[in-house]
């Protein structure tokens, strides 16, 4: 299918297979972009009003939870607005290697994909030991970009398990002095500084508009820095999901249907439209 990109209202307007062939209303055409296969999940509209996100500051990180296979193929081809994939082969990398990855793996590494290791830590409480231990197995079996901490401490814990968080990111950078950290926590301020990148929201819309808002102590303007997974979004709320991570401050972000105990584990039927409305803002 086509998709078109207008800009219209002070907003980018993105259409799938039923767009129109002329801008609505009296908008100003951005750009034609080819939306790929997929269901037409209608117009995807992305605010841009006020705080307008930096032009190319705002692309996709895709928990991918689910075997290599077309949704795979899929993700990769949608580089380089596609720029980030966590993978998580067997709820942490598993005992022995998969081919299976390790060919979407270098295939994502070679579009210029950032691709991290999922590890949880469940909120601080599992053994160090064990953490040590998936990270290095993930090197061992994999070599990824780099590592993701999920599931990190609440905002009582923070000072407490700052130094095993330290030592976690220490043991990554023993693998890959230029390896590639991202840690899931909303709460715990000085932890930017030794890690890239916060993935400051990984639950349910319905709660992502009624309990989240930006911390005050995120730095301006460092969209770079923090990411948002937004799960259970139907296709009618996908515009307003969008412009809402975006208001946040998020410039890695992504938007599912899915819903638990496993959100990520499957591309949304929209995937194509959602690709495509973060590509119009590259």
């Amino acid at each position: 299918m086509r998709a078109g990109a207008w800009l219209f209202g002070g907003a980018v307007v993105v259409c799938g297979a039923s767009c129109m062939s002329s801008p609505p209303g009296n908008g100003s055409v951005a750009t034609v972009l080819d939306g790929g296969g997929g269901g037409d999940a209608g117009p995807v509209v992305v605010s841009v009003d006020g705080g307008a996100p930096f032009r190319g500051s705002v692309r996709m990180a895709v928990p991918a939870y689910f075997a290599p296979g077309p949704d795979w193929q899929r993700l990769i081809a949608g580089a380089p607005t596609v720029g980030m994939i966590v993978f998580n082969p067997d709820s942490g990398p598993g005992l022995t290697a998969d081919s299976g990855y390790a060919a979407v793996l270098a295939a994502a590494e070679a579009a210029h994909i950032i691709v991290l290791g999922y590890v949880a830590t469940n909120y601080g409480q599992r053994a160090e030991a064990d953490v040590t231990a998936d990270i290095n197995r993930y090197y061992d079996l994999y070599k990824p970009s780099g590592i993701y901490l999920a599931e990190g401490p609440v905002d009582a814990d923070c000072a407490a398990m700052e130094a095993m968080y330290h030592r976690l990111a220490d043991a990554v950078h023993a693998r890959d002095a230029r390896a590639y950290l991202a840690i899931g926590t909303r709460y715990c301020p000085t932890y930017i500084t030794f890690f890239d990148l916060m993935v400051q929201f990984a639950r349910g819309w319905a709660e992502y508009q009624t309990s989240y808002s930006p911390p005050s102590w995120m730095p301006a303007n460092s969209p770079e820095r923090f990411c948002h997974f937004i799960d259970a979004v139907p296709a009618t709320d996908v515009s307003a999901a969008l412009s809402r991570a975006i208001g946040n401050g998020a410039g890695w972000v992504f938007v599912t249907s899915g819903t638990d105990p496993n959100p990520w584990g499957a591309l949304p039927s929209y995937f194509d439209q959602e690709l495509a409305a973060l590509r119009a803002l590259q």
